[in-house]
């Protein structure tokens, strides 16, 4: 009788597949917009103060390579690279998240892909096939572990490692048996808790890179020799096991190579978690349709899921923009005082504006039965505001204004990409940046991208 093989090693199979075969119409066409929106991120996080002390300590003991850092310049090895560049384009909460499996693939793998490329002279559509790869395999793991955030983890960190092992390792031309070691591996770099959601700290920016170094050292390990236990997905003490209670580890390889789930993505027209993104909208939708100013409101309920409330209802009074994001009252109140948010429109100076503490007060979660059913297909909500008129009103988002159901346009995408660089950039730089990123599976070489991307070549 044959042996079951295991999971690992379905993976390494399709990841070796996919990558040899043509990219599918579908994940082809999104690539391109994962990239406008990351590579946007990327260069204007690198600016924040905490992503310029992200790279003093990277550099410290430079590692010379051929990876570019987005915005700076600097070449570095893959490892230093991936990490600043990762961090920077999570420097504020403004990119794309995976709502079923709740996670950010492309901010791990599109880091990750550029840096190896680079280093190795890949060729951009072989790039493009390693991003695609590296976040569906990284997506459907995090689907496969629904609880991990319930019990206090992180699951980009958890399972980023994976996709950006196959990522890496497709690149470097490893076998089965290398991928196979490179993903056991990464059994032992998985975790990164979520405390953040409670007390803030500006790590929370780094947990793309940690995860993105982990699968390039997991890639390289694995090249060399190391073993890894093949089991590590579905074993007893494994991923689907340690992080959830192994009753969803069949998502990790149902419709695989048929059904391309990272094209779930949703992307963010707001500068916050996903999971305020939907009261937000249902709030200043009721605002603007009846007219309501900040001081005609008494009190608003917002109901969302189990999930939502613990995620986003734990930091009432933030101290700090980090916490801020995390802090859906917050954010409702920040979005009708100051308009809804973008890269640079949440600070620590905003969190201490009276006006957006004394709005906050008002705005409580309670678990709404409709939201915890249907939390899955959009984190939606509902929003009620009481006005000191007595007049109540209701509104019930589902879909939010960036998920794939209510998707944001190309020129939307776009549009959020001039922003974030408009305030140091020249316009005529900038829309050629734009062109190559639309034209990505085309070009000869990552290395006019890349060098695109810096401050010298934007300016």
């Amino acid at each position: 009788m044959e042996q079951a093989r295991h999971l690992s090693e379905v993976l390494a199979d399709f990841a070796l597949s996919a990558f040899v075969a043509d990219l599918p119409p579908a994940p082809a066409a999104f690539v391109p917009k994962l990239l406008v929106d990351k590579i946007g991120l990327e260069i204007a996080g690198a600016r924040f103060p905490w992503i310029e002390g992200v790279r003093k300590a990277v550099m410290t003991f430079p590692a010379q390579g051929k990876a570019t850092t987005a915005y700076y310049g600097d070449l570095l090895s893959p490892q230093q690279a991936v990490f600043i560049n990762a961090s920077a384009g999570h420097a504020q909460d403004f990119d794309d998240t995976n709502l079923q499996a709740r996670l950010h693939a492309s901010g791990i793998m599109i880091p990750t892909a550029l840096a190896m490329g680079e280093q190795l002279g890949s060729r951009p559509l072989d790039t493009a096939k390693a991003i695609a790869i590296g976040m569906e395999v990284m997506t459907r793991i995090g689907f496969a572990i629904p609880s991990s955030h319930m019990r206090g983890f992180h699951t980009p960190d958890v399972v980023g490692p994976f996709g950006a092992a196959l990522t890496a390792g497709l690149l470097l031309g490893l076998d089965k048996a290398a991928l196979v070691n490179a993903l056991g591996v990464c059994g032992s770099f998985a975790g990164g808790v979520e405390e953040y959601t409670r007390t803030g700290g500006q790590v929370k920016r780094c947990l793309p890179g940690i995860a993105a170094v982990a699968g390039i050292n997991a890639a390289y390990l694995a090249k060399e020799g190391l073993t890894g236990p093949p089991s590590v997905l579905e074993g007893d003490h494994g991923i689907c096991r340690t992080f959830d209670d192994g009753t969803h580890v069949g998502r990790i390889s149902d419709g695989l190579g048929k059904e391309w789930i990272m094209l779930q993505t949703a992307f963010k027209p707001y500068n916050c978690c996903y999971v305020i993104h939907a009261p937000l909208e249902a709030f200043l939708r009721l605002c603007g349709e009846h007219d309501i100013q900040l001081e005609d409101l008494v009190a608003v309920e917002v109901g969302h899921s189990k999930f939502g409330v613990d995620h986003v209802g734990a930091i009432r009074q933030p101290g700090n923009a980090v916490e801020a994001q995390f802090s859906c009252n917050f954010m409702l109140a920040i979005a009708l005082v100051n308009g809804p948010p973008g890269e640079y429109d949440v600070t620590d100076s905003v969190v201490t504006d009276p006006r957006v503490r004394d709005l906050a007060t008002k705005i409580t979660m309670h678990v709404d039965p409709v939201a915890e059913e249907e939390q899955f297909e959009g984190f939606g909500s509902v929003v009620t505001v009481t006005l000191k008129s007595g007049q109540r009103y209701q509104e019930r988002v589902r879909h939010s204004k960036g998920t794939p159901e209510n998707p944001m346009t190309q020129e939307e995408l776009e549009t959020k990409f001039r922003n974030n660089l408009a305030p140091f950039s020249a316009s005529a730089r900038v829309e050629g940046l734009l062109a190559m990123l639309r034209g990505f599976l085309e070009l000869d070489d990552l290395t006019a991208l890349t060098q695109a991307m810096t401050r010298e070549r934007l300016a």
